[in-house]
C-alpha cells in the first residue's frame, strides 16, 4: 500500500534534482540570481516557502502536541514582524540598487569592515537554520519510509546539497515554487481529514486538558514573552529572505509579497499547531517529535497520504535550501571576495559551490549531534538578532552611521546574550537573544547619536573657517 506513496515521494526529489541539473548555472550572477527581476507573486511564494521550515512546521505540531497553544501563539511574532517589514523596511531597498546580500547593504552602509563580520555572521546564522531543517527531514524519513533518520538527514541534505550547487538561487526559487504550492495544498488537506477522524473542532476541544488552551502553559509569562520577541526577531531579514527582498522587479511589488507572506504564515501557523494537538487526542504516538508524520502515516488514505508526504519534505527542504545558499553566499561575496577583490568570476564562483557543499556536510554533522530542532534554530539566532539585525533594519530605513557605531552594537549584543545564556543561565527562562538585541539596539543608538553630533560639530567648524 505504500508503494504508490514513496513512489510520489522519489518522483517529487527526481524533479528538484532535474531542476538543479537543467537549470545549472555558469556565472556569479546566476548563483545569486543577480540578474533577474521577480515579481510580486514569485516573491511571496519563494518567501513564504524559505521561512516555513521543519521548525514551524512538524516543530510547531510537536510543542502543539506536548503543551497546546503556547508556540503557536508565540510564533506570531514572526507573523507580525514580517508584516511589519514590508510595510516600513521592504521600500528602503531602493536606496541598494544593484545589492543583492545582505552584507552588501551592511557595507553601503557601514563601511568594509562591517560587511565583512556581516558576511561570516551571515554564514554562522544559516549554517545553523539548515542544520535545524535536516534534524526534521531525518524524522520525517523515518516515521513515514522508515528510513534510519541518520541516513534520511544525509538523502535531505545530499538532495538538497546537489540543486542548490548546481543552479544556484536560481534553482531554489523555481523548486520553491513548487513546495510552496505542495505545502499550501498538504496541510490544510491533513488537518481536515485529521479532524473528521476525530469527529470536529468541538471533539477536538472537548478531548484535549483545560491547560492547553492556555498559552503560558509550562513557563512564565516573562518566558513566554522571551519567546514571542525570539520567534518575531530571531530570523526576520535573514539572509534568505533579504536576498528575496533585493531581486524584486520593484520595491513596491516586493513590499505587497512580504505583507502577504506575512499574513500567509497566520493561519498556516494554526493549521500545524492544530494538527500537532489532534494527533494528541488520536493518541497517534508517544512521541511528540513525531506527531505530524506518524498523523499522516496512521489515519490518510493511499494517494492523499502521498501528497502529504510530499508536502511534509517540501517545507522541509524549501527552507533549507534558501539557507544552504545563503550560507554560501554570505561567506563569499561579503567575506572572502571583499578580502580578495582581484579574485576572478571563475574563482568566486568555485568558492560559492564549495561553500555551499561544506555547509551542507556541517549541517549534516549538527543534526547528528543536536536533535532538537527549535534549540538548533534559538542557537542559530544568536549570531543574528543581537548582532546584525538592529544596524540592517537601521540602514534600510535610511538612518545615517558609520562603522564604529556598528561594530560596538556587534560587540555589545554578542557579549550580553552570552553573558546571559552561559553566565547566568537565563533568568526567568529569558533568552540571551531578546537581551542582546537590546543591548545592540542601545549601543547603536547612542553611538549613532555621537556620530551625528560630531558631524554637526564638524560643518559648524567648517562653517566659521
Amino acid at each position: 500500500m505504500m508503494l504508490l506513496d514513496t513512489g510520489m515521494v522519489i518522483l517529487y526529489l527526481a524533479v528538484l534534482i532535474g531542476i538543479g541539473l537543467k537549470g545549472r548555472v555558469k556565472d556569479v550572477s546566476g548563483f545569486t540570481a543577480s540578474d533577474c527581476g521577480y515579481g510580486t507573486f514569485t516573491i511571496f511564494a519563494s518567501l513564504s516557502a524559505s521561512y516555513i521550515g521543519g521548525g514551524y512546521s512538524s516543530g510547531n505540531a510537536a510543542e502543539a502536541y506536548s503543551g497546546g497553544i503556547g508556540m503557536t501563539v508565540a510564533l506570531f511574532g514572526f507573523s507580525i514582524s514580517t508584516i511589519l517589514i514590508g510595510r516600513f523596511l521592504v521600500p528602503g531597498v531602493k536606496q541598494f540598487a544593484g545589492v543583492t546580500t545582505v552584507g552588501g547593504i551592511i557595507g553601503k552602509a557601514y563601511g568594509r569592515t562591517a560587511r565583512v563580520l556581516t558576511g561570516i555572521f551571515s554564514f554562522s546564522c544559516c549554517a545553523g537554520m539548515v542544520g535545524a531543517q535536516m534534524g526534521a527531514i531525518g524524522l520525517v524519513f523515518n516515521v513515514l519510509l522508515g528510513i534510519p533518520p541518520k541516513l534520511g538527514i544525509i538523502i535531505g541534505c545530499g538532495i538538497v546539497m546537489l540543486y542548490s550547487t548546481s543552479g544556484g538561487l536560481k534553482s531554489v526559487i523555481m523548486a520553491d515554487m513548487i513546495q510552496f504550492v505542495m505545502l499550501a495544498i498538504g496541510m490544510p488537506l491533513l488537518l481536515v481529514m485529521a479532524l473528521s477522524r476525530l469527529g470536529g473542532v468541538g471533539a477536538l476541544l472537548e478531548t484535549l486538558p483545560r491547560e492547553y488552551s492556555n498559552p503560558f502553559n509550562g513557563t512564565t509569562i516573562a518566558g513566554f514573552i522571551s519567546l514571542f520577541i525570539t520567534m518575531m526577531f530571531g530570523e526576520a531579514l535573514a539572509p534568505p529572505y533579504t536576498q528575496r527582498l533585493l531581486i524584486g522587479k520593484n520595491p513596491s511589488g516586493t513590499a505587497r509579497a512580504t505583507i502577504l507572506s506575512g499574513m500567509f504564515s497566520i493561519p498556516f501557523f494554526m493549521i500545524t499547531g492544530m494538527i500537532g494537538m489532534t494527533a494528541y487526542s488520536l493518541n497517534i504516538t508517544g512521541e511528540a517529535s513525531a506527531a505530524m508524520p506518524a498523523l499522516v502515516k496512521s489515519i490518510l488514505p493511499m494517494g492523499i497520504r502521498g501528497v502529504v508526504m510530499v508536502s511534509m519534505v517540501s517545507i522541509i527542504l524549501s527552507a533549507a535550501d534558501g539557507f544552504l545558499n545563503g550560507a554560501s553566499v554570505g561567506l563569499v561575496c561579503d567575506t572572502v571576495k571583499v578580502l580578495y577583490p582581484d579574485m576572478s568570476e571563475k574563482a568566486e564562483l568555485w568558492w560559492l559551490r564549495a561553500v555551499n557543499l561544506a555547509t551542507g556536510l556541517a549541517a549534516i554533522a549538527v543534526a547528528f549531534i543536536l536533535p532538537n530542532i527549535f534549540n538548533i534554530l534559538i542557537f542559530a539566532y544568536s549570531f543574528w538578532s543581537p548582532l546584525i539585525l538592529v544596524p540592517l533594519a537601521a540602514a534600510m530605513l535610511g538612518i545615517k552611521s558609520n562603522g564604529r557605531a556598528f561594530r560596538r552594537a556587534l560587540v555589545a549584543g554578542m557579549a550580553s546574550s552570552t553573558v546571559w545564556n552561559y553566565v547566568f543561565l537565563k533568568p526567568w527562562n529569558i533568552d540571551g537573544g531578546g537581551v542582546g538585541m537590546v543591548f545592540n539596539l542601545i549601543v547603536f543608538a547612542l553611538s549613532t547619536r555621537e556620530f551625528h553630533k560630531y558631524q554637526s560639530q564638524k560643518i559648524i567648524t567648517l562653517k566659521c573657517r
